[in-house]
């Protein structure tokens, strides 16, 4: 049975610093990343451990320390001695409530599986300041795996692979040089310093020798949750929208991204959705009091009880063409909707057209994909090469991206992204079964219509074996929510 992480450091805890501590090529990167850092900075240090030596170097030089580690007894070891704030907190899980200067993630990421890895990259990003560093260190592929075999078809990446541990085997992910170097692109960063070191452990551990790789590197872009980076050069066009394969997926779909766009328009009245669909957002501001309006190319797809509900009005219109005058409503909102339109640039200047600018609580909101949307990624992967209509990637980043363009271009400048998660239940027992379901869902999802469907359908399967192997019952959905409201003159 494979350890946990919490478990394996609960285990170790003061031998961990006994055999660690002591590493100069590490402490030679950790200068040079302090001497980036402004005095008082806010610093991060994942996976912290007992604290030496990323927390106590930082803390020493008087910056503000804050460090998460999943064992308990990791963060008492740190709180006793290091001057900072350490709580007990999953990566995958913490919600910082500062952006932060630099982020430490020094031999902490071992265990993730490679879409956890894969997230943590943009969580990393979108927890720091424009121009924050991150320091990472890790154990190239190249050093601890024999067997090419294990690695994916870039190369770059080996899952599930026993990896030596103070004495104990346990099973991770690595990369190699140029996977990491990768990862640090689509996330937005530009690498500036590079080491690689020999690293022995101490006594009774001397036999596993190490080759360390550290590497600083600067966030270069403003929003994580608009990647991955580099952007495309234009829009890919919409995907057809199909009402059978719609159901099927929102059947299994368990969302949060509703209840934090009702949170984001508490102060508004005056609410259009465009492409409502079923009409669940506008029924919501309608019973809170608020005023809803709701547009959609199909007047019949409107649920009856949109029709019917009270200050709820539905209109027949298109995002391209919004059938409001000029400034009519104190917010507008489009949900998962900007990679189904024709003219994206459009569809973004009628929003922005028909909202007041001139209300203090003027907002607008789009809500796609974020970046590590695991669903998005295996359609983008696997299906979109195959598509014998279009094979270009949709990339929501790029929709994230031009809509905040368009809506600063129109005064609505102060751009804000939050990230929510949301997944696919997949709860089906058997593994085969699961997974002909899961490509059935998905590939229906945005290419139902397409001649290589049932293609696209069968080159999946062995990607959701994958998949399911480190997420057994879901597919991640996760969700990027862009908030743009006036610049205050």
């Amino acid at each position: 049975m494979t350890i946990s992480a919490e478990d394996l450091f609960d285990s170790i805890g003061e031998k961990y610093e006994d055999a660690y501590v002591n590493n100069p090529g590490l402490e030679e990167v950790i200068q040079l990343a302090l001497a980036e850092l402004k005095p008082g900075s806010h610093v991060l240090d994942v996976g912290c451990g007992t604290g030496k030596p990323v927390a106590s170097q930082v803390a020493h030089e008087g910056h503000n320390v804050y460090g998460i580690d999943v064992s308990q007894k990791m963060v008492d070891i740190a709180s006793r001695q290091v001057s900072g704030r350490f709580e007990k907190q999953d990566m995958l899980n913490f919600e910082p409530k500062t952006k932060f200067s630099a982020i430490f993630s020094v031999f902490s990421m071992f265990q993730l599986s490679h879409i956890d890895t894969y997230s943590m990259m943009f969580k990393y990003s979108d927890w720091l300041r424009p121009g924050g560093l991150l320091i990472l260190g890790t154990i190239p592929s190249t050093s601890l795996v024999k067997d090419q075999s294990l690695s994916d078809s870039t190369g770059q990446v080996f899952r599930h692979v026993e990896l030596p541990f103070m004495g104990r085997k346990v099973i991770g992910t690595v990369y190699t040089e140029d996977g990491w170097r990768n990862l640090f692109q689509k996330a937005g960063f530009e690498i500036s310093v590079e080491k690689f070191f020999s690293f022995t452990e101490r006594q009774p551990y001397k036999d596993e020798t190490q080759e360390h790789y550290l590497i600083i590197a600067r966030k270069v872009v403003d929003h994580a949750l608009m990647g991955p980076y580099p952007l495309p050069n234009s829009y890919r066009g919409p995907h057809p929208l199909s009402e059978g394969s719609w159901a099927p997926f929102a059947e299994r779909l368990v969302r949060d991204e509703f209840d934090a766009v009702l949170n984001l328009l508490e102060n508004n009245q005056d609410v259009l959705d465009v492409g409502s669909g079923y009409g669940k957002l506008p029924i919501a501001i309608a019973e809170r009091g608020g005023n809803a309006y709701s547009i959609e190319p199909n007047a019949e797809r409107s649920s009856l009880q949109m029709k019917h509900a009270h200050n709820v009005e539905v209109r027949v219109g298109s995002a391209e063409n919004i059938p409001f005058p000029d400034g009519r409503f104190d917010a507008v909102v489009a949900m998962w909707v900007m990679h189904y339109v024709d003219d994206l640039e459009k569809s973004l200047r009628e929003m922005a057209r028909v909202a007041d600018i001139t209300n203090p609580n003027a907002r607008l909101v789009v809500v796609q994909g974020a970046p590590d949307n695991q669903l998005v990624n295996l359609l983008n992967d696997v299906c979109a090469p195959l598509s014998a209509e279009n094979s270009r990637i949709d990339h929501q980043g790029y929709l994230l991206h031009t809509a905040a363009r368009i809506f600063s271009e129109h005064g609505f400048g102060k751009i804000e992204t939050f990230r929510v998660n949301a997944f696919c239940a997949f709860p089906e027992e058997d593994m085969m079964e699961r997974c002909q379901k899961a490509a059935e869902v998905l590939v229906g999802f945005w290419f139902k219509q397409d001649p290589n469907y049932e293609q696209m359908k069968t080159a999946l399967i062995p990607h959701l074996k994958l998949h399911f192997k480190d997420r057994p019952h879901a597919i991640g959905d996760e969700v990027a929510i862009l908030s743009a409201r006036p610049v205050p003159n």
